[in-house]
């Protein structure tokens, strides 16, 4: 099975500020994707039609479209660069505006290519178009549902989305799957299906990814002991904090400490 081609051409967070200056204006030289996570005052007018910046939305700019940034507005952005005909189909198919039930799913790949972007190795390239991949696999499973589990995932998208924020905030509480399903008015055996089906991943694999993304984060932002960095990232012992840790990232926490820690000195 022959994949369709294209290239990423720009990604990352952008932040529409400044009123002072006249609106910002230019050609669209390839497909451009904006998602926003809060609702703004601004947006974006292309082809003299406005479209506001709206929380859980998306915007899609096609190639030979005029565009104005109209401030203030902040979006996570991706631009794909593409001739094949499947794909441009597919980006000419879209909705040009509308709502993402998984917006979240979608910014947490940006966030982890924006980690990325300054690597240029063989693999943090294959990464970066990985990651594309599934946002665009993101954006085509939301266009039209088919099976039954992307049917049900649209009808409760409300609850699945509430759920992945309220994992994300409460690291340290009761993250279990019945309590996510029990939240969610849903069977527990019904909710991890549709759950694993929008995001990729089960409940419990999501809730230990954003532990130990917190965790990372502790380690190179603050002096914390391990002990206290394995407590507030929800993990019930230092040494089950160590064992997870050392499975996803191939190093120990104190070894992962260390080696940004000597990054940081060259």
């Amino acid at each position: 099975m022959l994949l369709a081609h294209f290239s990423l051409s720009r990604f990352g967070f952008s932040s529409i500020q400044n009123r002072k200056k006249p609106p910002s204006e230019g050609l669209v030289s390839a497909y451009e994707f904006e998602f926003y996570t809060d609702d703004y005052a601004g947006g974006t007018l292309t082809d003299g039609v406005f479209h506001p910046a709206r929380k859980q939305h998306y915007c899609l700019y096609r190639p030979g479209q005029r565009q104005q940034l109209i401030p203030p507005y902040k979006c996570y952005f991706v631009n794909i660069v593409t001739q094949d005909p499947e794909f441009c189909e597919f980006f000419d198919q879209l909705p040009s505006n509308g709502l993402l039930w998984n917006i979240d799913a979608i910014v947490d790949l940006l966030r982890e290519m924006m980690a990325t972007q300054d690597k240029n190795t063989l693999a943090s390239r294959l990464f970066l178009q990985s990651c594309a991949c599934r946002i665009l696999s993101l954006l085509a499973s939301q266009r039209l549902p088919i099976t039954s589990a992307d049917h049900g995932a649209f009808l409760h998208r409300e609850e699945l989305m509430s759920a992945d924020r309220y994992m994300r905030d409460n690291l340290t509480g009761d993250l279990s799957l019945a309590h996510l399903a029990e939240l969610s008015n849903l069977d527990p055996t019904y909710f991890h299906k549709l759950y694993t089906s929008v995001y990729g991943k089960t409940p419990a694999q999501r809730a230990l990814a954003y532990r130990i993304t917190a965790a990372k984060m502790s380690l190179v932002d603050s002096d914390l002991p391990l002990n206290e960095i394995a407590t507030r990232c929800g993990f019930s012992s230092q040494s089950y904090f160590t064992s997870k840790f050392k499975q996803a990232i191939g190093i120990t926490p104190s070894q992962y400490r260390k080696k940004l820690l000597d990054e940081q000195k060259k």
